[in-house]
């Protein structure tokens, strides 16, 4: 079975606090659909080897209020494998915003 993607070798996080362990995962569509030892091909493979392969990190605790404005992709804080970023918790809002983000 080739899939979308492989990523092989790499040491696996799991997130559960879990040791990492070495292993494969591969990826269809959206999802991941096998970890351990993957058989089969990807129609794109990653060497992961002496690498960590991690979930995306949720950030429970930012300053990205402002930043969101101007840079929706939050950049560089998703280049560093935040997936998702809470903000406004802080009890700051910036105003005014543009027009057609009202």
């Amino acid at each position: 079975m080739a899939h979308d993607l492989v990523i092989r070798g790499g040491e696996l996080v799991d997130g559960t606090g879990a040791e990492p362990r070495r292993g494969d995962l591969a990826i269809d569509g959206n999802k991941i659909t096998a970890v351990g030892k993957v058989s089969g091909s990807g129609r794109e493979e990653i060497d992961a080897t002496g690498r960590l392969v991690t979930p995306g990190f949720v950030d429970v605790h930012t300053h990205l209020d402002a930043q969101i404005g101007w840079d929706p992709l939050l950049t560089p804080v998703s280049w560093h494998g935040v997936t998702t970023a809470l903000i406004g918790n802080c009890g700051v809002t910036f105003a005014p915003c543009r027009p057609d983000d009202r």
